[in-house]
């Protein structure tokens, strides 16, 4: 079984549901937050391995929070996976340029969504 902590930020119960049972079914620890204000407390309280994130959130975008998580010491080293249905190259330019690892669009491929955490995990 996988150890790895995964940490799904996702406004919608739908898709942080989706993504959690892909996840699960493979071992990996999920936690979640519904907001950017919800991520950062997270992330102080459990330092997960990986951050799953929608850039399209209530409060603090994806943007935001990705520049914030990378401007920081302590968190710069966690990669963040976009999950976006957002599938302009501008958008995704953006999510890359504020430091993200991966940009994937909704609906998620689980196999795609599986393979790039596991490669982002074992960098």
């Amino acid at each position: 079984m996988t150890q790895a902590v995964i940490l799904i930020v996702e406004d919608d119960p739908l898709g942080r549901e989706l993504a959690q049972e892909i996840l699960n079914a493979v071992g990996y620890t999920v936690l979640s937050a519904e907001d950017g204000v919800g991520l950062l407390e997270r992330v102080k309280m459990e330092r997960p391995d990986l951050i799953l994130m929608d850039l399209h959130l209530p409060g603090i975008d994806g943007f935001t929070l990705i520049r914030t998580l990378n401007a920081d010491a302590a968190t710069r080293e966690i990669p963040v996976v976009v999950t976006t249905a957002y599938s302009q190259p501008e958008s995704e330019a953006k999510a890359l340029e504020a430091g993200c690892a991966a940009y994937l669009t909704k609906p998620l491929d689980s196999k795609l969504l599986l393979t790039t955490v596991a490669t982002l995990l074992t960098r």
